[in-house]
């Protein structure tokens, strides 16, 4: 089993969503001029950049009146990723911005396996390692890609961590609003939550069922999270997974 890392690195790009462990970037037409990102930017009327947040972390009580990007984040963790650390990964964009180029870079220590499963209203999709190029975006487009990811570590205490992030929707020097929702399987009987980073709180709000926990997320600025379980003793009547 390989160790949690010191620090997570992100790249900076006009527009930069971090999107898992590390970056996923959406970039605009870097022909433009700072005016006409300006009007490209705020062309839905969704934001304004008069109004933006520099960074800190800042939960919503609730969304904005317009959609803001939404990023769904199924994640499945296995008997097998307790064992090597992977993760099947399954992720649907909604509300993309509308813009002639758009690059989506993976900058996973691991990944393999990553595809294009659905995507609409974008006009051509090119997958090349652990990048996605996306030309002509028009406005209610989606992506959704699928790939494994070893995002899931065992800590000094025989913990486990499943670690997210870090999730930020960036133009220029401001942070705007971002919609992120976690679905996480795991077999309960070999995993019990312990704990989340960030704690359930308005803005941040967790389910629990069985073998799956949900968290919806509306917020501004730079969110990481970390989910935390322990091992269940195993018995011979114990199932293998839920």
């Amino acid at each position: 089993m390989h160790s949690l890392p010191d620090s997570l690195q992100d790249t900076r790009k006009l527009i930069l969503l971090v999107l898992s462990v590390l970056p996923f970037h959406i970039c605009a037409d870097e022909g433009m001029v700072p005016d006409e990102l300006e009007k490209w930017f705020n062309e839905d009327e969704n934001f304004s950049v008069d109004q933006v947040n520099e960074g800190d972390l800042e939960f919503l009580s609730e969304p904005s009146q317009k959609p803001a990007l939404h990023s769904l984040n199924i994640l499945t963790i296995t008997p097998d990723s307790i064992e090597n650390g992977w993760v099947l990964l399954e992720q649907c964009y909604k509300h993309l911005d509308p813009v002639p180029e758009t690059e989506v870079v993976y900058r996973y220590k691991s990944m393999r396996g990553l595809k294009v499963t659905s995507n609409r209203n974008i006009e051509t999709i090119l997958v090349k390692g652990k990048s996605i190029q996306l030309t002509n975006i028009t406005h209610n487009a989606e992506l959704c890609v699928k790939a494994e990811v070893r995002i899931f570590y065992k800590n000094m205490d025989d913990t486990f961590s499943l670690v997210n992030g870090p999730f930020h929707r960036k133009f220029l020097d401001g942070y705007y609003p971002y919609h992120v929702t976690l679905k996480i399987h795991f077999p309960s009987s070999l995993l019990k939550l312990i704990r989340t980073k960030p704690e359930a709180q308005t803005g941040f709000n967790i389910q629990e069922s069985e073998n799956i926990i949900v968290i919806d997320s509306y917020f501004e600025g730079v969110l990481n999270t970390e989910i935390i379980f322990q091992a269940k003793e195993r018995t011979g009547e114990d199932p293998v997974l839920n």
